[in-house]
């Protein structure tokens, strides 16, 4: 089972104040101008250090245990390099620019420096970018900066530099730009200048409109934060809601994330289990779910194909005979994060989770108590045969189903999509995220209170090494926000008997 976001925020401290009062306040005094940059360097190198050892101290790849070797060397080698940003950095953009690729850099999107002061303005020149299929294109755009109308246009360079390699230097301070719906998600800043100091803004791009190609130069220009996302900016992803609906003769089930609030829809679907099993079709909108607890998509599984089968499939639950626990870290700093999470759910009443968590804890404490790094060995054989030749469990389901994703598809989200896929269903939309077999990501507020750093504290030891990206069997290629559209086009297209 994989859980998403444990905030475990630390109490902020005041150490970029003093910091930055230490080195500025000779200002107001006679005598030489101090180096204002000086503070900044110094909180970006603190930061840095501090995310280091949280990497270092917690992670379950970073122990000889894991066996990770490619982790190891990715953590070393991001740190090195943020150690030499750090010296360069002059202000607060540089610092987010900093903390940003050295999470990135690690390869794993739950690994994240995510800043708690956003920018007041930023320089823009006018478009809006996208990334749809191998295409990047124009999204929005502001004809009065652009000087011509560009909307629907494909960027093919800027300076001379072909748009995928311009993407990979801008989008990895933001992203894990080797995940193509990480890029999706995060498309929108190709052309949007947030100060960072260790890109060059282009001065001019290629366009294609209609079969010609068209060089305009960019007039950068300055705008409100909020006004550029409020107003421009156009998320390529959707967001599915929560609930469970008749259509024609089929049903939608929609769960926007995998947390507390699906438990109801799933107890809907299990009081019309015979109805949905007996439906045309069901289609299960996961559009803008980054995630929560496998353990939803799992339970909505077994209402749709049923236990036995799904069992039959997957193999048993980790907390089940025969299913194989995920495998903590027993560092200090992720029981003392379990303990507080463990609250946190029985408050919330995610009961699945608390338990889990509950039998990590005592796990955790007592491999401490032994002086080992882990809970129990990464990896498990493999499933056991649930169920005799010849006597298989049979699916419930009468029809299709029929899984929608977009780009957003995180964490748990892609388990789920994986679970489906497995169990026969047609994934339509957009490419799912991609993951590894490292689980449960906490965050800690950095020393300066600037940003947060991530971790993650296990590893699903039956699950392989990276677990997706998911490609859809159906494409869609228009505004997948747009949910008459996409209800539409599913059952003209994805649903429609072949011929």
């Amino acid at each position: 089972m994989r859980i998403a976001s444990i905030h475990i925020f630390l109490r902020r401290s005041n150490l970029a104040i003093a910091i930055l009062l230490s080195v500025c306040s000779p200002i107001l005094a006679a005598g030489p101008t101090p180096d204002i940059a000086a503070p900044w360097r110094t909180l970006t190198r603190i930061d840095v250090d501090a995310a280091y050892r949280l990497l270092k101290d917690n992670h379950p790849a970073a122990t000889a245990e894991a066996g990770d070797a490619k982790f190891a060397s990715a953590l070393e080698a991001a740190h090195a390099k943020a150690v030499q940003r750090a010296a360069a950095v002059t202000n607060i953009d540089g610092y987010s620019a900093t903390l940003g690729e050295f999470a990135n850099s690690m390869g794993d999107g739950h690994i994240w420096s995510n800043m708690q002061v956003l920018p007041r303005n930023v320089q823009w020149a006018g478009i809006i970018a996208a990334k749809r299929g191998a295409n990047w294109v124009v999204a929005g755009d502001e004809p009065k900066i652009v000087g011509v109308e560009l909307a629907g246009a494909r960027i093919v360079s800027c300076d001379g530099v072909a748009v995928d390699e311009l993407a990979r230097e801008i989008l990895h301070f933001h992203t894990v730009v080797a995940v193509e719906a990480m890029q999706i998600v995060h498309a929108g800043s190709l052309l949007v200048d947030d100060g960072n100091p260790f890109v060059t803004r282009p001065r001019a791009c290629t366009f294609e409109i209609g079969s010609k190609d068209e060089v305009h130069a960019l007039n950068w220009t300055k705008i409100g934060y909020t006004k550029l996302h409020e107003t421009y900016w156009k998320h390529p992803y959707g967001q599915a809601g929560f609930g469970m609906r008749a259509l024609d003769a089929g049903y939608w089930i929609s769960i926007q994330s995998l947390e507390p609030e699906a438990q109801p829809v799933i107890d809907s679907a299990k009081a019309q289990a015979d109805k949905l099993r007996n439906a045309q079709f069901v289609v299960v909108d996961l559009r803008g779910n980054g995630g929560g607890g496998d353990s939803y998509g799992r339970a909505l599984a077994e209402v749709l194909y049923g236990p036995a089968y799904v069992t039959s499939i997957l193999g048993p639950m980790e907390d089940t005979a025969g299913g194989c626990a995920s495998v903590f870290r027993a560092s200090p700093g992720n029981i003392d994060a379990l303990a507080k999470m463990i609250e946190q759910f029985q408050r919330e009443g995610f009961v699945d989770g608390a338990k889990e968590y509950g039998d990590a804890e005592v796990a955790m404490k007592a491999a401490a108590a032994r002086h080992e790094a882990l809970t129990g060995p990464p990896t498990c054989p493999a499933n056991p045969a649930t169920a005799v030749a010849g006597d298989a469990p049979k699916s419930l389901m009468k029809a299709p189903v029929v899984v929608l994703t977009d780009a957003l598809c995180f964490s748990s989200c892609i388990n789920t999509v994986d679970f489906f896929r497995k169990l026969g269903a047609i994934q339509a939309g957009d490419m799912t995220g991609s993951d590894t077999h490292y689980s449960e990501v906490r965050e800690i507020v950095l020393p300066s209170g600037l940003s947060t750093f991530s971790t993650l504290d296990a590893i699903m030891p039956d699950a392989p090494p990276q677990i997706g990206p998911f490609a859809p069997a159906f494409t869609f290629t228009g505004d997948i926000a747009d949910t008459d559209a996409v209800q539409q086009w599913i059952q003209q297209t994805v649903l429609r008997p072949a011929p």
